[in-house]
């Protein structure tokens, strides 16, 4: 399921350029957190250590301008597309919701809410798919963040982050979204993927962008496109688009 959110200038004429910082990822973590306000879903924000979210989302430009990386800092011209996914109804619900409330209030970044509009579910059928990254990617080795360049590691990162995530929303949520014998997925091709970097609070991520192919049970696939690939997914990485099914 996923909801696409468009926000623009509050009460200012939206052709008008805007400038951002480039760690604009945490004023977004901070509409997600004040939709849900008042939800079930909204006590993860005030645990020290919430695991990993119930969502994936990530954000759009109409039109870069520039970069400044010396201010860092962004020129763009709105609206902004905020494409939010997940795999569980209630959590989905709350979002639309909260985000319905919010439209035509000022929000972050001078922004408002103000159109909404819930996407066709997607649901994949094939066993082998390749999907875009529709946000950067956070991948972590045994060691570090990965940088792409070995196609051993990137598989093997994606199924352990994929395991990982299962369990504990599993775990935390009391169900059982996909049966473990559902996974490994086999990285087909990784050839289009390249390193990024991304300023996150005050920090720089390495992260990866371009499109990649994964085979293996559809309920995996749809997995990884319900929730995202990667870790920092409720913070605006690892959302998939599905660009082929074979």
């Amino acid at each position: 399921m996923r909801l696409r959110i468009a926000l623009s200038r509050h009460n200012l004429d939206n052709n008008q350029e805007m400038t951002i910082p480039l760690d604009y990822r945490r004023y977004f973590i901070s509409i997600i957190k004040t939709i849900t306000d008042g939800s079930p879903m909204f006590k993860r924000f005030g645990e020290e250590k919430p695991g990993y979210s119930p969502y994936a989302f990530a954000v759009h430009f109409a039109r870069i301008k520039s970069i400044e990386t010396s201010n860092k800092q962004m020129v763009i011209r709105p609206p902004v597309i905020m494409t939010i996914s997940t795999g569980m109804f209630e959590v989905m619900t709350a979002i639309c919701n909260g985000a319905i409330k919010m439209m035509g209030k000022e929000t972050v970044l001078g922004m408002s809410i103000n159109n909404i509009r819930l996407l066709p579910d997607k649901r994949i059928k094939s066993r082998t798919v390749t999907f875009k990254i529709a946000s950067h990617s956070v991948l972590r080795g045994r060691e570090d963040y990965l940088n792409g360049n070995t196609k051993s590691e990137l598989e093997e990162s994606i199924n352990t982050h994929l395991l990982t995530k299962l369990g504990f929303l599993n775990t935390q949520y009391n169900r059982e979204i996909l049966p473990s014998e559902q996974y490994p997925l086999h990285l087909v091709s990784a050839s289009g993927i390249k390193k990024g970097v991304c300023l996150h609070y005050g920090g720089n991520l390495t992260t990866l962008r371009g499109n990649i192919t994964l085979a293996g049970e559809t309920p995996a696939l749809q997995f990884l496109y319900d929730y995202g690939m990667g870790v920092r997914t409720g913070q605006g990485f690892g959302l998939l688009e599905v660009i082929s099914e074979a």
